[in-house]
């Protein structure tokens, strides 16, 4: 299946330098159906494990590169992000299943919890997830990443003072920005609100 030319031109149009909305146009997201197909794609444990950390837990590409073994707490579900983007510490809440990647690699790879998680820089990493999306058709940068993270958060009924503080967004007006990807949940609202289907 062919890359989309134009949305590879676009891409860095919708966005400013750091990642984050402009506000300007829309962030590109990744469906349901699409995670699968790039999840399925992936084949290395350690990619596989940092575009989930990314994609689960909606680090940036330099926060994931970061992680440490210590970062990762099973007990609170959660990776700790020491000193993301302004200079700011937080936890970002992040799913079993990859809290479960995390442990049994880093054991099988005998790290100490003071080790690095990935053996990867931020560059190699956005390599890989781009190369990952171009073996399923698919044009994907760490921050789409994100951003269908934030989506699908918004989507699940995540309240968005919760998803700025887990995404670590300096204002609540970027987060907002998300609210028009958010279509599914709109959509489903307006169904419920609307009797007759009108």
């Amino acid at each position: 299946m062919p890359i989309n030319e134009d949305e590879k031109r676009n891409a860095k149009n919708s966005e400013e330098e750091d990642g984050e909305p402009n506000g300007l146009t829309l962030p590109k997201i990744l469906t349901y159906d699409e995670i699968d197909r790039f999840l399925l794609a992936t084949d290395d444990i350690e990619d596989l494990i940092a575009i989930r950390i990314m994609l689960f837990g909606g680090l940036r590409v330099a926060e994931a590169a970061a992680v440490k073994v210590k970062d990762i707490d099973p007990e609170s579900r959660s990776v700790f992000v020491d000193q993301g983007k302004g200079s700011k510490d937080r936890y970002a809440p992040l799913d079993i299943a990859t809290i479960s990647l995390c442990l049994c690699y880093s054991i099988s790879r005998k790290l100490k919890p003071d080790d690095f998680l990935f053996d990867r820089d931020k560059r190699t990493l956005q390599n890989h997830v781009s190369q990952t999306g171009e073996r399923c058709g698919l044009h994907v940068w760490p921050h789409k990443l994100r951003h269908t993270c934030a989506t699908w958060q918004l989507d699940k009924g995540i309240p968005l003072e919760i998803v700025k503080n887990n995404l670590g967004h300096s204002s609540i007006e970027v987060t907002q920005i998300y609210l028009h990807l958010n279509i599914r949940q709109r959509s489903r609202t307006y169904s419920e609100c609307t009797r007759f289907g009108i």
